[in-house]
Formats: C-alpha cells, structure tokens, sequence
C-alpha cells in the first residue's frame, strides 16, 4: 500500500511541477510579447508623423523651448505669416506635381512643359528653404543660449527629414548605384 500511495504522490508532483513549468513559461513568453508591443507602440508614438501644422505651433514650440509670455508674444509676431507662405507655397508645388504627372501620362509628353514644371518646383522648393532659414534666424533671435540649442535640434530634424529615406538615401548627394530613383 505504501508503494501505491506513493506512486501517486510522486505522480501528482510531477503533474503539479509539469503544469508550474508550462504556467511560468506561458507568463514568460507573454510578458516578452506585451514588453515588445510596448517597445513598438511608444516607438510609433515617437515616430508618428503628426500634422506639422499641430507639431510646430506655438504651443509645441513653447513646450519644447520653455518659451515666456514675452517670447511667445514676439513668436506670433512672425509665426502666422511663415506659416501662411509656407502653406501657400505647399499648395502650389502640388499642384505643379499634379501638372507634371498630367504632362508624363500624356501620350505625347512636352519636354519643354516639363522643364518649366520642373524649374518652378525647384524655385519653389528654394523659396521654401529661404523662408525657413529667415523663420528659424528670427525664432533663434529671441532664445536664450540653452533654447537656441534645442531649436537647433529640433530644425536639424525638420532638415532630416528632406533626405529621402531607403536604400538611397544614404549614397550621397547624386543618388546613385542600385535602388536610385534618378539617373543621370
């Protein structure tokens, strides 16, 4: 009787630590699981592509740089017209995109028409830069030392972000070698 009773012990523990094992690797591999949903949804958090409109307003900007009343005050002196170009010039390149698609799904593609498209994107893209630096000199005119800094940061993004990104982006100025979009 002894030996039956305690083949059953012994089996009843071996049960018990079998399904312990099972219940702690499940809790393992689950924990590992949430832990990286975690890490991607904090990272698509990070990485989301808010509207710039609501990322670089002034509440943004004040967040970020600490700005004072007095600061904020001569920020809307000269926000509301960069952003109004800005605007203003953003329309208009996609309307020259649209035209220039137009013109290269036509049967017969003007060159010529392509190349004024391509000229007036390009004085567009130049008179977006020019605005920009001018934003950014009088923004940087009225921080101190440590918020011209983190401005300095936060633009370097803004310019980041003009490099195409992919396999190309990383080959120099000309594009070139396998995965280039342009030849020349």
């Amino acid at each position: 009787m002894k030996n039956v009773n305690k083949k059953r012990l012994m089996i009843w523990a071996i049960v018990i630590l079998a399904v312990m094992n099972i219940a702690i690797v499940a809790t393992v591999l689950y924990n590992r699981r949430q832990a990286g949903i975690e890490r991607l949804t904090q990272q698509n958090i990070n990485n989301e592509i808010v509207n710039p409109s609501v990322r670089y307003s002034g509440r943004y900007f004040r967040d970020q740089l600490g700005l004072s009343r007095n600061q904020m005050s001569e920020f809307s002196r000269f926000n509301p017209k960069f952003r109004q170009e800005v605007r203003e010039i953003n329309i208009r390149l996609a309307e020259l995109r649209q035209q220039m698609l137009n013109e290269l799904s036509s049967d017969s593609s003007n060159i010529s028409r392509l190349n004024m498209l391509a000229d007036s994107l390009g004085s567009l893209h130049a008179d977006l830069k020019k605005l920009t630096y001018c934003y950014y000199l009088d923004f940087k005119s009225i921080c101190d030392k440590q918020q011209q800094e983190k401005l300095e940061q936060m633009f370097r993004e803004i310019f980041v972000k003009d490099i195409p990104a992919g396999p190309a982006g990383n080959r120099g100025p000309h594009r070139r070698g396998p995965g280039g979009r342009f030849r020349n």
